[in-house]
């Protein structure tokens, strides 16, 4: 089978010849570019920096030869829906995004929200006055559809592309994490205002882009974190009445105007919503964070599998950055058999690989992969990893 066809039949719940595997199919499941070169020397590569996929982030941009070598399945489209002109650079280490919020990057970590525009103030009037962006600043479709002609044409490989589709974590950038939180508690009037504006924004600029590239895509996909590690981190209530039907318009926009297929990424434990995700139309999940609350893979699967795609279960907590070789092997096994069985389970890690995790165990993940995950699946035992103190 080709790539794409691999990816497919795994998105519609048909056994392909092999678990599909991904690495930088998604802007959270690649490595952050300080890991770059270290991959590259361990798959015997030529060593050199990454190029960013997404520069504020700091994800490196996987080459064609990392691809080949670790027979990976999915390639991601350039960004449609990158950081554009609206864009305020500061300092090498600061910017002010498209809706005005201020992005601090300090030495050696990640960008972190350092000004929030409504973290004075939270009414309806502020929401009304603020300079929101026009959906067309939140677009940059410059070559964006030559070179997905390119890849359809030259490659073989699953296309994603990302498309806006953030609600929870909008008012966490837009108003302050903390403050956002106690909002959705006591100040419903000035969250409803503002995930309509910021909703209704996000699906135009989603229209503009899904018009040029119908056809040239197989999945596309939101992010939204709706969950921690011990729970979800709003309550089913919340979620249903101001959240869930944003999400609702998001989600039929984009099934309406792409036959794509539809992945959603939301970290955590975030079991309690995974039904509501089928009932609006999500096709993949990922990350299926493993050492989360009420992650376990195995009921996962039972409940949801006939209707969703699990795309990710390598545990990043634990396993890849403190095990060897050996415990990223049983790793992917333990997931194999958990999520494979029937096609829809694409094989990657729980989230971006950092700097910490050994390059040996990426090589290895890959490996075992390919090897463990030719159908029909024949990986035996119990559901209980060798390595189980590894996760506790």
């Amino acid at each position: 089978m080709t790539h794409r066809e691999r990816v497919m039949a795994a998105l519609e719940h048909i056994e392909p010849d092999r678990v599909p595997m991904d690495l930088g199919g998604s802007l959270a499941s690649t490595v952050v570019g300080s890991a770059y070169p270290g991959l590259r020397a361990a798959l015997g590569l030529p060593v050199h920096e990454s190029a960013d996929t997404w520069k504020y982030a700091s994800l490196a941009e996987i080459d064609e030869d990392v691809r080949q070598v670790l027979d990976v399945d999915i390639v991601h489209a350039p960004r449609a829906t990158g950081a554009g002109a609206a864009v305020q650079v500061l300092s090498d280490a600061t910017f002010v995004d498209e809706w005005g919020v201020r992005w601090h990057k300090p030495e050696g970590g990640h960008y972190y929200v350092e000004r929030a525009p409504f973290e004075a103030e939270a009414t309806v009037q502020a929401v009304e006055r603020h300079r929101w962006p026009r959906p067309r600043d939140l677009v940059r479709m410059e070559g964006v559809v030559e070179s997905l002609r390119q890849l359809r044409n030259q490659t073989d490989y699953a296309v994603s592309l990302e498309l806006r589709g953030r609600v929870l974590s909008m008012g966490q950038f837009l108003r302050g994490f903390e403050n956002w939180m106690v909002d959705l508690a006591v100040n419903e009037p000035f969250v409803e205002a503002l995930l309509e504006r910021t909703t209704q924004i996000q699906i135009e600029a989603n229209d503009t882009v899904l018009r040029q590239v119908d056809g040239l895509v197989d999945i596309v996909y939101t992010s939204d974190d709706l969950g921690g590690q011990n729970g979800p981190l709003v309550s089913p209530g919340c979620f249903e009445r101001l959240f869930k039907p944003h999400f609702r318009r998001i989600w039929e926009h984009a099934r309406a105007h792409t036959s794509a297929k539809l992945m959603h990424h939301c970290c955590g434990s975030v079991y309690r919503f995974i039904g509501d995700f089928v009932e609006l139309g999500v096709q993949a999940l990922n990350p299926i964070q493993v050492s989360a609350a009420d992650m376990d893979p195995a009921r996962l699967k039972a409940e949801f599998g006939r209707y969703l795609t699990f795309w990710g279960g390598v545990d990043t907590r634990r396993v890849m950055p403190r095990g060897g070789p050996n415990d990223v092997r049983d790793e992917v096994a333990l997931r194999i058999r958990q999520m494979a069985r029937g096609g829809g389970y694409i094989l990657a890690a729980v989230h971006n690989l950092q700097p910490e995790v050994p390059p040996e165990n990426i090589v290895a993940m890959y490996r075992a992969g390919k090897e463990l995950g030719r159908y029909p699946i024949r990986i035996g035992g119990d559901e209980t990893p060798p390595y189980d103190d590894l996760n506790r």
